[in-house]
């Protein structure tokens, strides 16, 4: 990739500024008002911790209002490359859901602003990082401080961290009861061997017309018109489905339903769901016609937002991502 297209997508993709008020982004930004006026709102603390001979971070977000020794849910939420996890936090809002419903939200910090999700061309895995293994040793922290409800720990994240969703999935299925990739495919150097311990709940929400992760597959970066972004193959968005579907012993068939659009952005969303999985599990893809290389419904503003929408495409307005994630999370625990 040129030096100079390298440093517009990474400036682009990288801080999450000033959020164009749709009403979903109104609501959270409302939430976080109320929260802070009433002191109600959990703090965010930055986490230094040792693994693998490397000195890593992640920030740990408990919500306030929660006594005693009860488990809470975890939910890990892993940033594309080249951002940081603070963008994660602003981007997706996963805080504040987290003070509202009462669970632990963690945002692991990668190597090189990358994360090892087994393509190998990104920084990590280049350096042969045990991402896995750090996200282990995150939990296994967090433990030391707060009781998890070890049959509610989840994984999701965006592009990069998407894809390390899928690795998790794949190779840590004893700890992550469910995964939710956005706007990522399965790598396909990790398909053939994607047999995990248990059955995952899966959900995923990928952009038709995504330039870096290709809905249809193929090299990161081949959907666009510049090629940005660091290599590696991935599946298809329905090679992807039928992998965790086939994983999970759900029917062949998805049952498909049109979500109603609520904004006229040039998005719509389709909703495909396979029923009949193993364990209480499910997955639930949903795909966006139109839609790009966003976590909707944020989007920027003024300058930052037209550039965003020029390098990585529309973020639609007719899904939230963060509720859809959520709400999924929400309702698969893992059964005994």
């Amino acid at each position: 990739m040129k030096p100079y297209i390298r440093s517009l997508a990474a400036g682009a993709a990288a801080t999450a500024l000033l959020v164009v008020p749709t009403s979903a982004q109104r609501g959270r930004l409302r939430d976080r008002l109320q929260q802070r006026a009433s002191g109600r709102g959990g703090q965010t603390q930055s986490v230094a911790i040792t693994f693998g001979g490397l000195s890593r971070r992640y920030l740990r977000h408990v919500p306030a209002g929660v006594s005693g020794p009860g488990a809470l849910p975890l939910v890990l939420a892993f940033h594309g490359g080249s951002q940081s996890p603070e963008d994660m936090e602003r981007m997706t809002g996963f805080s504040t859901a987290a003070d509202r419903d009462h669970f632990i939200a963690a945002y692991p910090e990668g190597i090189d602003k990358s994360w090892a999700d087994g393509r190998g061309t990104t920084a990590a895995d280049k350096q042969g990082v045990d991402d896995v293994g750090f996200a282990r040793a995150v939990v296994a922290d967090i433990e030391k401080a707060r009781v998890v409800d070890r049959a509610r720990v989840f994984a999701t994240g965006p592009s990069n961290g998407g894809t390390m969703s899928h690795r998790l999935g794949c190779q840590a299925a004893d700890l992550f009861a469910a995964i939710g990739p956005v706007i990522a495919a399965m790598p396909s150097n990790l398909a053939p061997t994607c047999h995990p311990a248990a059955v995952v709940a899966v959900v995923s929400i990928q952009g038709v017309a995504d330039p870096l992760m290709p809905f249809n597959g193929g090299a990161e970066g081949s959907g666009g018109r510049r090629q940005i972004g660091t290599g590696g193959n991935i599946e298809s968005a329905r090679a992807s489905q039928d992998l965790w579907r086939a994983n999970d012993g759900c029917s062949a068939a998805a049952a498909v339903m049109n979500l109603p659009v609520r904004v006229n952005d040039g998005t719509s969303v389709t909703r495909r769901a396979y029923s009949g999985c193993r364990a209480g599990t499910g997955v639930v893809w949903y795909e966006i016609a139109a839609g790009g290389h966003r976590w909707p419904p944020q989007q920027k503003s003024g300058p930052a937002e037209a550039l965003a929408n020029r390098m990585f495409g529309v973020s639609s307005q007719n899904i939230d991502a963060t509720v859809t994630i959520w709400e999924f999370f929400s309702a698969h625990a893992r059964r005994p």
